[in-house]
């Protein structure tokens, strides 16, 4: 079995010494019917505060009691900026220093019809996005997280009459609209 992704100018799967870039990798195992298995293949990314879409090739020969075959699977990878970001505790006194600052970008989204309870809510966004709450009062809460780059990333979620709003501030424009995106798309899917 062959890996292979074309490389984006940011995403780059790091391949072994002497290849090159249209080279594919060589999956370490073999899989007999019925079996499953794992591989890991490592990336670097220069920039975290866009998405990135790597399309890619798994190559792999199937034997038969009439002989083999050659066969392709294409996939895409998808690395939204939400996996570059890190569960990072953030004390009230730090989070409002933080806002206060003057250092931040500042935007906002709004999602209707929400029926789940603020505090699922709140456990959705802390787990599939990676924030902690730092501070709660009724319907309202400040969240944090920090992404594997430094970037600070404060939130404040209110829940209205069915309906959620979340300003934003973050010390990059574009990661903070990305990330409310990707909050917004999590949040309308699922509640």
């Amino acid at each position: 079995m062959d890996f292979n992704v074309l490389d984006s100018l940011n995403t780059k799967l790091i391949r072994p010494e002497g290849s090159s870039k249209h080279d594919g990798i060589s999956v370490p195992f073999q899989l007999p019917p019925d079996v499953s298995n794992e591989a890991r293949f490592v990336f670097t990314v220069e920039s975290i505060v866009m998405p990135q879409k790597l399309k890619g090739t798994l190559t792999f020969i199937v034997k038969t009691d009439d002989g083999s075959s050659h066969e392709k699977l294409d996939f895409k990878l998808h690395f939204t900026c939400t996996s570059y970001m890190i569960t990072t505790p953030c004390y009230s006194d730090a989070f409002s220093k933080l806002l206060e600052s003057g250092e931040l970008k500042i935007s906002a989204i709004k999602v209707d019809r929400i029926s789940i309870s603020f505090q699922l809510l709140l456990a959705k966004i802390c787990f599939h996005h990676h924030f902690s709450v730092v501070e709660r009062i009724n319907s309202c809460a400040s969240m944090y997280s920090r992404s594997i780059q430094g970037h600070h990333m404060c939130l404040l979620v209110k829940m209205g009459d069915n309906s959620i709003s979340v300003d934003g501030k973050c010390s990059d424009s574009t990661l903070l609209g990305n990330l409310l995106d990707e909050l917004k798309q999590t949040l309308t899917e699922s509640c």
